[in-house]
């Protein structure tokens, strides 16, 4: 009896603990963040906004989506770095992108295969004609986006620049490869992840997260871009809200992304 009752109150502290897991993230996070900030509460602030997403996830067990989003940043990343140790793109610079794209590609997909948040690729998963409307839709915002700049007399977004002065650096395969293939990572984190792992139970909230997020990574810096991307975002989530098709959501984005580099070669000839 003694030792069903000591079994009985580790029980209700364990339900204790794992209730209130927001709360020991956040009393974890402070103090780190206190360390790391210097006595500058605006390096204190933004660790602390850094710290604790990242605590509960690991917290309430969507480690998954950390994994994926770390996954989808690593090509860009790798192109960066290999930028700024060398002045261009060498052989071995090549080798080392196509490496780590491939490594990000097969690594994502075999955590959303294996977390059963995405199904085997199908043909009926293709849908043309809803990644035919999907595409006309983003244009259609874009055009609208692009009325809305006039006006503000903003002709372009600081993302875009980074892209057009990117293509100038890197041999074009890479450039497109990396382009294009942002549709499959941004789809699946920012979509897939935070609709299927991250906020599966609050299908409503998750949808406000996963539009707020794709606009937030994509830099806004102006009404134009934060209009341009959160359109997008809008248009995107929504298809994945209606339908749940994580191969028609990256069909669309990578439709999209392949037009862009076309319009922006023939641009910068």
């Amino acid at each position: 009896m003694v030792y069903d009752t000591i079994n009985f109150m580790n029980k209700d502290k364990l339900t204790f603990f794992l209730k209130y897991r927001w709360l020991w993230v956040l009393l974890l996070a402070v103090p780190f963040a206190t360390i790391f900030s210097n006595h500058n509460l605006q390096n204190f602030v933004s660790t602390t906004l850094i710290l604790y997403p990242i605590g509960l996830l690991f917290a309430y067990d969507k480690v998954r989506w950390l994994a994926l989003f770390l996954l989808s940043l690593l090509p860009s990343f790798t192109t960066s770095f290999l930028l700024q140790e060398h002045a261009s793109f060498s052989v071995v610079s090549q080798i080392v992108f196509w490496f780590s794209l491939i490594f990000a590609f097969i690594c994502s997909y075999w955590i959303a295969r294996k977390a059963e948040i995405i199904p085997k690729i199908s043909l009926r998963n293709f849908p043309v004609l809803k990644i035919l409307l999907g595409f006309l839709l983003l244009f259609t915002v874009s055009i609208l986006a692009g009325m809305i700049g006039q006006l503000t007399k903003t002709t372009t977004t600081q993302n875009q620049t980074a892209l057009n002065q990117l293509q100038t650096q890197i041999p074009f395969a890479i450039f497109a490869a990396q382009t294009i293939l942002a549709g499959f990572f941004e789809e699946l984190t920012y979509r897939v992840g935070v609709f299927e792992i991250v906020l599966k139970k609050y299908p409503k909230l998750a949808f406000i997260a996963a539009t707020l997020l794709f606009a937030f990574m994509h830099g806004p810096t102006d009404l134009y871009s934060w209009v341009l991307y959160g359109c997008m975002s809008l248009v995107l989530t929504s298809f994945y809200f209606k339908y749940r098709n994580f191969y028609l959501n990256m069909s669309i984005h990578m439709l999209w992304n392949l037009f862009s580099i076309i319009v922006t070669f023939l641009l910068l000839r």
